[in-house]
Order: structure tokens, then C-alpha cells, then sequence
């Protein structure tokens, strides 16, 4: 597949994932899972969500029925609720493969695909615009992970795409 903007923007969804499991490896041990009230229970909460959403998304764009997707998403939610911050960072890389083999076969980005939605019935999305989706709401929530270390009296890290476009 030729390189587009929503591939880069998937590349940049990734290193920014990768930033912010750096940042946390450094961090103290209860950093990452110790309960706090904010946005989500934990940091770790934060990110067990992100990752059960990037694979709906991915479901989704692989056809499969919604289902299906939510099987998968709980089945996957449930598995890395209990692993180290290791062991989820090894789960996102395993995602992050999982995305680059889909979109290695995928020579139009631009088509449309139909889904369902439980609340809103059919749904048609631009395979581009489902993975603009995808970092956006990453971004989102690398956010809650910034302003859950501050709270804590950590510092975050730096994630924004200008910093990614000048590695």
C-alpha cells in the first residue's frame, strides 16, 4: 500500500502510543495502576479502553458484524485487564501489526464500508475517515493519561504530531 495520510496518521497513532508506554516504564510501579479519581479509575484503565476500542475499529473495517466485534472486544477487554504494563505494551504492538497487515491489502481507502450500530441502526463509513477516527480518539485519551499523571504529580509526555513529523 502506498503511503496516504490516514496511513501516516496510523503511523503517528502508533509512536504516540509507544511515547507514552516509555514515559510510563519510567515512572514508579503504582503510577500505572494505582486507583485515582479522575476521568478513569487508572491510567491502566485508560489504556485496557483504548485497546479494546482500536480493535472494534478494526473489526469494523475487516467486515466483521457488530456481534462479532463486541465479542472479540470483550473477550480481548477481559484478557489484558490484569497484565503488567509490559505485557499491554506487547499487546498494542501485536494491534498496531494487526492494523499494518489490514491496511497492507486495502487499495482504496476511500471506499465505503456499512455497519451496524446497536443505538443507530446502519452505518456507512470512509475506511480514511475510521482511521482518522481511530487517532483521534487515541489523542483523546493519551490526553486523560497526561492530565491522570499530572494529578499524581507526574509529568506526561509529549505526543503532538509536529514532534512526531520531526523525528
Amino acid at each position: 500500500m502506498e503511503k496516504n495520510r490516514a496511513k501516516n496518521m496510523y503511523d503517528y497513532h502508533v509512536w504516540a502510543n509507544q511515547q507514552v508506554f516509555q514515559n510510563l516504564k519510567q515512572l514508579p510501579n503504582g503510577v500505572y495502576g494505582d486507583t485515582i479519581k479522575s476521568v478513569f479509575p487508572s491510567i491502566k484503565d485508560v489504556l485496557v479502553h483504548l485497546y479494546a476500542t482500536d480493535i472494534t475499529w478494526l473489526e469494523i473495517m475487516r467486515g466483521s458484524t457488530i456481534h462479532d466485534t463486541f465479542k472479540k472486544f470483550a473477550r480481548r477487554r477481559e484478557e489484558v485487564g490484569g497484565v503488567s504494563i509490559n505485557q499491554l505494551e506487547s499487546c498494542y504492538d501485536g494491534l498496531a501489526k494487526d492494523n499494518y497487515d489490514f491496511l497492507a491489502t486495502q487499495h482504496d481507502l476511500e471506499r465505503t464500508i456499512v455497519t451496524e450500530h446497536p443505538k443507530m441502526g446502519g452505518c456507512e463509513f470512509v475506511l480514511a475517515d475510521i482511521i482518522h477516527h481511530v487517532v483521534n480518539h487515541g489523542t483523546y485519551h493519551r490526553g486523560n493519561v497526561s492530565a491522570m499523571l499530572h494529578q499524581q504529580g507526574e509529568c506526561g509526555v509529549p505526543t503532538d504530531y509536529v514532534i512526531y513529523c520531526s523525528k
